[in-house]
């Protein structure tokens, strides 16, 4: 898999994940009375939905049980017909079809047998951080 499409499915999970965060304990009553939750879950479900179009065509045809078009579609609602967005439909989206996207981009992770992408960028960021210490003890003790 693509570098590309492996960043774009780690970004999409982190974005999934966020959905269900912020969700967490809630019905859909609750939901729907939280404008800062909605405004938070619509905009990350914007974001999955812009990830998508990044996402190559090869990787989109390996995992046909994504929903690409709905998630596109929901995309351009929130973008461009925000009046239009239907809560009933986000709220299924958020605590139905996310959780169901997550354990897809697990399981892609597990077939890959590494991390998609993240947790390898970390890693190398933590590399970086260490060496930097290293050189600043390094030159602590030249001074």
């Amino acid at each position: 898999m693509e570098i590309r499409d492996r960043r774009c499915f780690d970004r999409m999970r982190e974005e999934a994940r966020l959905t269900s965060g912020f969700i967490a304990g809630m019905d859909y009553n609750a939901f729907i009375h939280n404008e800062m939750v909605k405004r938070a879950v619509t905009q990350t479900l914007a974001n999955i939905g812009e990830l998508t179009r990044k996402v190559s065509d090869v990787a989109r045809k390996s995992q046909p049980e994504i929903p690409w078009p709905a998630i596109r579609k929901t995309r351009n609602v929130i973008a461009h017909d925000y009046e239009e967005v239907d809560f009933i439909e986000i709220w299924h989206t958020a605590s139905v079809s996310i959780p169901e996207l997550i354990a897809v981009i697990d399981r892609i992770e597990r077939d890959l047998g590494e991390p998609l992408y993240g947790d390898r960028e970390q890693t190398r960021n933590q590399q970086m951080i260490v060496q930097a210490i290293e050189e600043a003890d390094a030159q602590d003790g030249k001074k």
